[in-house]
């Protein structure tokens, strides 16, 4: 790179440049262009939003491989299930007794409880646009032909 001069030279015979500026000084010379303004975005936290944040969060469970939805904790456990008393008269005496005051004779234990449950979403069903079900009943009438009547169904 000795043969390097400093000196622009254009190949037209008898043409050269002067001092050729640095790339810094070309564009410190450009004219900066300013960022166009945008609106205010509240960018703080909110201490609710936060707390309903993290309740939601403390709900959710491990995940599961096999499902495609993330399972939630169950919101009950067992040691907090407590069953009022009958009012019905004569529930204590067991020549009165029937089969089905035997559900919820005694509180569940931790092993009986889910401890977690596969929640569904209604997206299927917002994907309907229709206001009203369209009409899917059986036609018992004759379509009669606009054309002829030889043409009309009576099937």
């Amino acid at each position: 790179n000795g043969l390097y001069k400093g000196h622009w030279h254009s190949g037209v015979p008898g043409s050269q440049v002067g001092d050729v500026p640095r790339i810094s000084e070309v564009l410190a010379a450009k004219p900066t262009v300013r960022r166009p303004l945008r609106p205010l975005v509240a960018s703080a936290k909110t201490i609710l939003a936060d707390a309903i944040r993290e309740e939601a969060q403390t709900r959710m469970a491990d995940k599961v491989v096999s499902a495609d939805v993330i399972p939630k904790k169950f919101p009950v456990e067992a040691r907090a299930i407590q069953y009022p008393p009958s009012g019905k008269r004569g529930t204590d005496n067991p020549l009165y007794a029937t089969s089905s005051q035997s559900y919820g004779g005694a509180v569940p234990l931790d092993h009986q409880v889910p401890d977690r449950y596969f929640p569904s979403t209604n997206n299927f069903t917002k994907e309907f646009v229709d206001l009203k079900p369209r009409y899917t009943g059986l036609q018992t009438r004759a379509g009669p032909s606009r054309v002829h009547k030889a043409l009309d169904d009576f099937y």
